[in-house]
């Protein structure tokens, strides 16, 4: 056998000294438990573990959890500082700190104190800081305490910036909030006023008005640290944003756009992440909001849904001058969802701004008078009311599209059915397609189930465009004449006595009283004027029909 056949078959032999896998992971458990077993307090750990193990179950009883919190804190009191940043034990500190009382968790927080700072840095650590933030109410002060003049290094490192924003947006009461921020104003502000609390950043710079300029530089230096190490998500640092963004001169908010631009689909989930998007994308430059749009676009259903988010979105249409970008870019992904967020509360709201402007029908006082406030400092340079016609001519067709590919579907729906109502009244263009699809659901069966005439919330639709033509308010009438009411009576007039007797009467009366079809309904009705008196006994839509039959 030549060498290299030998070194083959001696490779395929099974070799004897090799330890299997199980052998050698017990090789490695037994020298990391004897590794253990040289830490003093190993021991200590191994006993509480074993009471942890029962005290973290849920089906415990609350005799129990006060009998093993008493015996597990017999064995850890005391020596609490010594296995916090050990994996288990900090797991088992955190349980304590959830299931103990009172008393129990102060003993804790008390062992804890001095410790915070460090704790707050730590993988494991932080847990601990976070359920004594959460559970020890009486010590979130002291806490506060430990981390003065740590804020700004805390908030710009992974693991500590949690805690921080955990202390801020969920426990912290208001006072606790303004020293939080103060960590971002700078040394030179006096952070922690001992004689009545923190100030907010207003009263600061009212009192000390030559402190402005290192204030805000300070806070820039703090900000871009924050956009550096990534820990941009945190409303905490969306406040100082906010509060830079309106306090800064034009060259601060450009240059802090800057940093900002790639990054402002982080901040759009919190109101003033909102206000601090808002405010950029009305500053930037067309390819400052190109390169925004770009950005945006893998995220733009998560940011149109959002309770914020939309109004970013709202923002962009205000100021974006290329008209055919929006209707391409966002329009064009969003459409793609568009079932579901015409059905969602907020995702509706891009929609119907472009078909109702700044409607208080569908934007409150409150958001109409902020997008106002943000018409101060756009720069663009078509005049609005041309921008936002281009823009519904640009986005009609895809939303008349939608409507007449999800008839059936965005008729039926609550949400849903108020954009279609706006989009058959306020769009420009076509809509015969549209039309033809909302009459060929009234041509259906009339023993069909939920039928289009009856459903409650496709009804209204239907009544809007019945009344369209000769609404005498801009909200109700339509841009184009629609001539839908002959074309609708033409379809159910077989049926129309049916119909005047159940929910569908409030159709049949829309179409009573419009000038076009009214003679024929009443001529029609005659033979069912029996009918409609008995259900006029319950029905009040029928009770009006009847009143409208009857006049001369």
């Amino acid at each position: 056998m030549s060498a290299i056949g030998e070194k083959r078959s001696a490779e395929h032999e099974p070799s004897f000294n090799k330890k299997s896998k199980i052998e050698s992971r017990n090789e490695q458990k037994s020298t990391r438990f004897e590794r253990k077993s040289h830490d003093k307090n190993f021991e200590m750990i191994v006993q509480a573990k074993k009471v942890w193990e029962q005290l973290r179950r849920g089906d415990i009883s609350r005799d129990e959890q006060k009998n093993l919190m008493a015996k597990i804190m017999s064995i850890i009191g005391g020596k609490v500082q010594d296995v916090i940043f050990k994996h288990d034990a900090s797991r088992m500190i955190q349980t304590c700190l959830k299931k103990g009382n009172a008393e129990q968790r102060n003993q804790i927080a008390q062992e804890l104190k001095g410790r915070f700072v460090e704790l707050s840095k730590s993988m494991y650590g932080k847990f601990i800081v976070m359920k004594a933030i959460e559970y020890c109410h009486k010590q979130r002060d002291q806490i506060l305490v430990e981390f003065r003049s740590h804020v700004r290094k805390l908030i710009r490192h992974k693991e500590a910036s949690t805690v921080i924003e955990t202390f801020y947006a969920q426990y912290a009461n208001a006072a606790q909030r303004h020293e939080l921020l103060a960590e971002f104003y700078g040394p030179e502000m006096t952070l922690f006023s001992n004689g009545g609390g923190a100030k907010t950043l207003d009263e600061l710079l009212a009192s000390f008005p030559e402190k402005k300029e290192p204030v805000l530089r300070y806070m820039s230096e703090t900000l871009q640290g924050c956009l550096d190490k990534g820990t941009i998500t945190n409303s905490i640092v969306h406040k100082a944003l906010y509060q830079y963004m309106t306090l800064a001169d034009d060259k601060g908010r450009e240059e802090m756009m800057g940093h900002l631009k790639d990054s402002l689909q982080e901040i759009v989930h919190t109101r003033e992440g909102a206000w601090v998007a808002m405010i950029c994308l009305s500053i930037a430059s067309p390819k400052d909001r190109k390169n925004i749009i770009k950005a945006f676009k893998p995220f733009l259903v998560k940011i149109a849904s959002d309770e914020y988010g939309y109004l970013v979105l709202l923002r962009l249409l205000d100021v974006t001058d290329d008209t055919v970008l929006v209707s391409k870019a966002v329009l064009g992904e969003l459409s793609k969802h568009a079932t579901e967020l015409f059905a969602d509360k907020f995702g509706r709201r891009f929609f119907m701004y472009i078909l109702a402007g700044r409607n208080t029908r569908y934007l409150s006082p409150e958001t109409v008078q902020l997008l106002k406030e943000g018409d101060q400092i756009r720069v663009s340079k078509k005049e609005p009311e041309i921008r936002a016609q281009e823009i519904l001519s640009a986005t009609s067709p895809q939303l008349i599209k939608l409507v007449t590919e999800n008839t059936p579907t965005l008729m039926r729906e609550k949400l849903s059915s108020q954009v279609v109502q706006e989009i058959m009244l306020h769009a420009v263009g076509d809509k015969s397609a549209a039309i033809d699809a909302i009459l060929a659901l009234a041509a259906e069966d009339i023993e069909s189930e939920n039928h289009i005439i009856q459903d409650r919330f496709a009804n209204r639709i239907i009544k809007a465009m019945i009344k369209a033509d000769t609404a005498e308010s801009e909200n109700d009438k339509a841009v184009e004449p629609l001539e839908f009411a002959p074309k609708l009576l033409e379809v159910i007039k077989p049926h129309l006595g049916h119909f005047a007797t159940n929910h569908g009467s409030y159709v049949v009366l829309a179409l009573a009283e419009e000038p076009s079809t009214k003679k024929e309904v009443k001529k029609e009705l005659k033979s069912h004027k029996k009918d409609i008196e008995e259900a006029a006994k319950t029905n009040s839509g029928s009770k009006l029909l009847l009143e409208a039959i009857s006049k001369k």
